[in-house]
C-alpha cells in the first residue's frame, strides 16, 4: 500500500511577517504579571450604552492614561553602541489587528499617538476602520507591508537597527506599548513574545463579573513593583474617569 505523502508550502507574506516579529522579540527577557480586578459598575455601564462600546478601546485608553503619568512605562532598552534606556515624551500605543492578506491571516500594528487624549469613541472608530478599510489606505499598514516585501537580510537588518539603535524610528514603527486581546473570542493569552517594553492583555469576565489584567514587560527596563503599581492604577482609572466617560453616553446616562 502506498504511503501517504505531504507537500511543501512556501511561507506566505503573512507568515514571513510573523517570523520577523518573533525574531526581533525573542531577545527580550520577558516577565509577566497579572491582577484580578472588579469593574462591575463599568461592565453595567457598557451594557447600558447604545451603541455599546467595545472593551478593547476602553482598556487601551486606561493603560495609556496610566503610562502618561508614569514615565517608566514609556521607556525602552537600547543596546547599541552601549546599553542604555530611552524615554519617549508621549505614548504611542499599538493594537494588533488581524487582516486578510493574500489569502492568509496577517497581524498588523495600528499605531495610535497619545490615546489617553482621545475619546473611547474615537479610538473605537480607528480600530473599526483598520479592520475594514483597504490596507493601502492605512499609512502604518502600507509601511509594514513595504518592509515585509524587502529581501529578508535587508529587512532583518533594518528591524535590528530600529530595535537596538534608532529609538525614534522604533517608536514610529512599533510604538511605546502594545495590546493584543482575544477575550472577545472567549480565550486569553497565557504568554507571548513582544517587541514592546510592555504589552497589555486581559481575560474574559468570570461569573462573578471579575477578570484578570495581564502585562508582559521587558525586565531590563521594569521590575515587578512598577507592574503592580501600573495594574492597580489601571483598575482605578477603569472605575474612575473611564466609568464616568461611559456613563455620559446617551443610553447609559438614561439608564
Amino acid at each position: 500500500m502506498a504511503k501517504a505523502k505531504g507537500r511543501i508550502l512556501p511561507l506566505s507574506l503573512a507568515r514571513q511577517m510573523i517570523c520577523d516579529f518573533l525574531a526581533i522579540s525573542q531577545p527580550i527577557p520577558l516577565a509577566h504579571g497579572e491582577r484580578r480586578i472588579d469593574i462591575r459598575p463599568l461592565k453595567a455601564a457598557v451594557a447600558a450604552a447604545r451603541p455599546r462600546p467595545n472593551w478593547l478601546p476602553i482598556f487601551f485608553k486606561a493603560y495609556a492614561t496610566v503610562a502618561a503619568a508614569r514615565p517608566a512605562l514609556r521607556r525602552m532598552f537600547v543596546s547599541w553602541p552601549w546599553p542604555r534606556l530611552y524615554e519617549h515624551d508621549e505614548n504611542v500605543g499599538s493594537i494588533v489587528i488581524s487582516r486578510q492578506l493574500e489569502g492568509d491571516e496577517a497581524l498588523l500594528f495600528l499605531q495610535v499617538p497619545a490615546p489617553e487624549k482621545r475619546t473611547i469613541a474615537e479610538i473605537d472608530l480607528l480600530i473599526k476602520e483598520a479592520r475594514i478599510r483597504p490596507l493601502e489606505e492605512i499609512a502604518g499598514f502600507r509601511r509594514q507591508l513595504r518592509f515585509a516585501r524587502l529581501p529578508r537580510v535587508l529587512r532583518r537588518t533594518l528591524y535590528s537597527a530600529a530595535m537596538n539603535w534608532m529609538t525614534v524610528q522604533r517608536v514610529h514603527y512599533f510604538g511605546t506599548f502594545g495590546m493584543s486581546v482575544l477575550a472577545s473570542m472567549g480565550i486569553a493569552n497565557l504568554s507571548t513574545w513582544t517587541p514592546w517594553t510592555t504589552m497589555i492583555h486581559y481575560t474574559p469576565f468570570d461569573d462573578a463579573g471579575s477578570m484578570f489584567l495581564r502585562i508582559a514587560i521587558d525586565h531590563r527596563v521594569l521590575d515587578g513593583l512598577e507592574v503592580a503599581h501600573a495594574l492597580r492604577e489601571m483598575e482605578e482609572v477603569l472605575n474612575g474617569t473611564l466609568l464616568d466617560e461611559v456613563r455620559q453616553l446617551p443610553c447609559a446616562r438614561a439608564a
